[in-house]
């Protein structure tokens, strides 16, 4: 084999230089494509979460905080008037008629606390079973029996269902049940009935003979 002049040597390695140079250029090229396609998805995991609403119980966790606390102030934000069904008919509850019943049973019962047992959540209604603990300070109810300041303080202990209905962000309706009959008897009730005036006709003692056939 003839040896290669210094000519050709220069040649061959001009040609692998080019060489080198491009296969690197191309090398490059690959690199780069996986960090372009990459950029998306970066983009994507950095955008906020889709939903951002608050859970629909919110509400109702906070309307049983305004009866734990009395501070209307922070329900405020959060309250419109609603529709009520406790022990009668369906009525509209508006901000001063709610104050002055909470109120007047914080006043009764300086203590009262409502306890959250359970949840249940249904599309646009929120179910809770509550259990109310209080220490009994003035009459609440009528025809009940008002603590003499002698007397040991007597422990109010009851049940209470609601169920509240939500709408635009707002309680739209609350179902209400919760036991009377056992604060009343907690609370020295009485259950004599009211005085009614006298009737103007009186009862007699022996019935009337009907009258006799003609």
């Amino acid at each position: 084999m003839r040896p290669v002049s210094g000519n050709v040597s220069s040649a061959l390695a001009a040609v692998i230089v080019a060489l080198l140079c491009l296969f690197a250029t191309g090398g490059q090229g690959q690199v780069q494509a996986p960090a372009a396609a990459v950029a998306p998805a970066q983009t994507e995991s950095a955008a906020p979460a889709a939903s951002e609403n608050q859970p629909i119980d919110t509400l109702p966790r906070k309307y049983v905080d305004l009866w734990n606390t009395g501070d209307f102030d922070q329900f405020k934000p959060f309250f419109s008037p609603f529709f009520m069904t406790s022990h009668g008919p369906r009525v509209m509850v508006d901000g001063a008629m709610l104050m002055r019943v909470i109120t007047a049973w914080r006043k009764s019962m300086p203590d009262l606390t409502f306890k959250i047992e359970d949840t249940v959540i249904q599309g646009d209604k929120v179910a809770m079973r509550l259990t109310l603990s209080a220490t009994y300070k003035s009459v609440l109810f009528p025809f009940t029996t008002p603590p003499a300041p002698t007397d040991p303080p007597r422990t109010i202990r009851a049940g209470e269902m609601l169920l509240f209905r939500i709408k635009d962000g707002k309680i739209a309706e609350i179902w209400e049940q919760y036991d009377e009959l056992v604060m009343r008897q907690q609370m020295g009730g009485s259950w004599k009935l009211p005085a009614t005036s006298t009737p103007s006709t009186k009862v007699s003692a022996k019935p009337t003979p009907p009258a006799s056939k003609p």
